[in-house]
């Protein structure tokens, strides 16, 4: 077996019937007296008249009622090792069916189609027939789903009932999220986790403003939920070139974490794709020396 081989779509199809293409209702909104909807699921509040889209793409405003576009809707499907989330002290390894939609309430500076799949790429698929797959692939020593790529809480609704089918059948949910969620949804979802990959980009609310477009005090309150909660908990900051990757920059993250969650809590920094330059290796090097002389369990992925 292949730790990281991709599934293909088409073979999904042999282990789960095809469904029709469904678009469900969504969770956490509010109506105006205008007639107008307000998504509760993120700090962003978009306000959205009949038709319209909120900033993730997901959801929308349809005749009245508040909608997910991408509810039964999976662009990305992989078979790979718990460590490739990346998760390296939970579960003793083990592997899981990684999956993901689209959509993604926060802009990084690089192009938002590199945080996840868009629109139309895909195919339909039910919490059912993931939980299905996960099942089937137990004696490939499947423990479970990691919803994973964009921002899988702008897939809440497929995220939360999955996960509880999961949860009946005795396996894991594993959750990568950079945190920009209102607390409730995220407090509703906290049972049925087991395993976090938080993402933390940088320790500087100038940072999230300028250049996520989203608020540093939100995240923060996410991560201590997450850390104040019985959910393994690991800390990741995805490297981007020219932007959080000095130093300085992840010793003030690795400071906070470890004043407020500890020295011990598990570290990753993720390096930017592609080939590397020796002077970008040496960067990543100075980077991991730093967060090391504070935490104690850092790791270059």
């Amino acid at each position: 077996m292949q730790n990281s081989a991709a599934i293909k779509l088409e073979s999904a199809n042999q282990q789960a019937a095809r469904p029709q293409v469904t678009k469900g209702e969504a969770a956490f909104g509010h109506r105006l007296p205008s007639g107008h909807l307000i998504c509760d699921l993120c700090p962003r509040f978009c306000e959205l008249a009949p038709g319209q889209r909120g900033w993730c793409q997901t959801r929308y405003n349809r005749r009245g009622r508040l909608w997910a576009a991408n509810y039964n809707w999976l662009s990305i499907l992989q078979f790979g090792r718990i460590e490739s989330v990346p998760l390296v002290e939970y579960a003793n390894g083990g592997v899981v069916l990684k999956v993901g939609s689209f959509g993604c309430n926060f802009k990084p500076q690089a192009e938002r189609e590199h945080f996840g799949a868009q629109v139309g790429s895909g195919r339909s698929f039910t919490p059912l027939d993931l939980a299905n797959i996960c099942r089937s692939l137990v004696k490939q020593g499947c423990i479970g789903a990691a919803y994973l790529f964009a921002e899988p809480l702008m897939w809440y609704e497929f995220v939360m009932q999955s996960a509880m089918l999961l949860k009946q059948c005795d396996m894991r949910n594993v959750l990568a999220t950079a945190g920009f969620v209102n607390p409730r949804p995220m407090q509703e979802l906290l049972p049925y986790l087991d395993a976090v990959r938080f993402d933390l980009f940088a320790f500087d609310s100038a940072f999230y403003r300028n250049k996520m477009q989203i608020s540093f005090a939100e995240v923060l309150i996410s991560l201590k939920l997450l850390a104040n909660s019985p959910v393994h908990l690991e800390v990741a900051t995805p490297l981007l070139p020219g932007q959080n990757d000095e130093p300085e920059d992840v010793a003030r993250i690795a400071a906070y974490l470890a004043q407020n969650y500890g020295p011990d809590i598990p570290y990753h920094l993720l390096a930017p794709a592609g080939g590397l330059s020796p002077e970008q290796k040496e960067k990543i090097m100075c980077c991991a020396d730093a967060a090391g002389s504070i935490l104690h369990r850092v790791y270059l992925s």
